[in-house]
């Protein structure tokens, strides 16, 4: 493995690398973790008449290309959310998304099902394999929306977590991040067009910013 970016983290004897991408790379299976890319919205929301750019689909998959190629990825999952809605079958998404399989055909393509995702009645049709609803991958549980008191180590997404950090001149700003609490760890949204659910964060959380260039480890006693 080439990759050297991002923040190494032991998580329960299961070795992580959080990754400024918005991704968790499992060192052991060379699997790439991510969550909510919501292909399609930017669709939905031109066909509602609302002017969104059309190169977000596309600008996301590059990023997601760019940690096959450098962590020399065996196979990609996605934690739900892989669809928005039917959006993803208008021909501006779904070209672009076949377009980028065909590239990555070497590439073992799985989704968790998510919530967004029931809303297309064929989720396979999209090319990825589609797992359980909770699927086990080498000292994981792997979720779409995992509780906050799981028994066993278990990854999700769903909220789009982000953490508001703030300055001693009074200004703030909000970044995605990782949330670890307990057995309950939740990866940032890896679609750029999507919001973000400030998270609690005290001395029971273990949280690390996901900047565009690196991931910071953050004090849990830092209020957000």
């Amino acid at each position: 493995m080439s990759g050297i970016r991002g923040h190494r983290y032991e998580w329960f004897d299961v070795p992580l690398r959080l990754l400024p991408g918005r991704a968790a790379f499992h060192e052991r299976q060379r699997t790439l973790l991510v969550s909510d890319l919501h292909l399609g919205k930017p669709a939905s929301f031109r066909a509602g008449g609302i002017p969104v750019p059309e190169g977000v689909t596309g600008s996301d998959l590059d990023r997601l290309t760019d940690l096959i190629v450098e962590f020399h990825a065996l196979r990609v999952i996605v934690l739900g959310d892989l669809a928005h809605d039917r959006g993803v079958l208008d021909p501006s998404t779904s070209d672009r998304l076949s377009v980028w399989l065909a590239r990555h055909e070497s590439v073992r393509m799985q989704v968790v099902p998510g919530n967004h995702d029931r809303r297309l009645e064929d989720l396979a049709v999209l090319g990825f394999e589609v797992l359980e609803e909770r699927h086990h991958l080498d000292g994981l549980d792997l979720v779409h929306a995992p509780s906050e008191n799981e028994s066993v180590p278990t990854l999700g997404g769903h909220v789009h977590p982000c953490v508001r950090l703030s300055s001693f001149r009074g200004d703030s700003m909000r970044l995605p991040c990782f949330w670890f609490s307990g057995r309950t760890g939740i990866l940032p949204a890896f679609g750029s067009f999507t919001g973000g659910h400030v998270m609690r964060n005290d001395v029971s959380t273990c949280i690390f910013a996901a900047g565009p260039d690196e991931v910071i480890p953050l004090d849990s006693t830092a209020k957000s």
